[in-house]
């Protein structure tokens, strides 16, 4: 079974039988790449750590220290402040 995914400048396949994950592209040269599952999921790892780090970099930096984590704005309950 061969599943497929077709984009505006590419097309993703995964060959359930021969095990192979192929990158064609759609601007109508004959360039593909083919990679067996070891690769591929090398590559998928490479991908999800990129798409991470992307979205983690977007976010604010957080302070650890005591000080600034019990001066919050958005306390539900004035007993949330006080520590045992």
């Amino acid at each position: 079974m061969i599943i497929k995914k077709e984009l505006k400048n590419a097309t993703f396949e995964y060959d359930e039988d021969s095990k192979v994950f192929t990158l064609l592209d759609n601007t109508g040269s004959s360039q593909f790449i083919s990679l067996n599952k070891v690769y591929a999921f090398a590559f998928m790892r490479f991908v999800v750590r990129m798409a991470q780090r992307n979205w983690l970099r977007s976010k604010k930096t957080i302070d650890k220290t005591a000080e600034n984590m019990l001066e919050s704005e958005h306390v539900d309950h004035p007993d949330q402040m006080k520590l045992l």
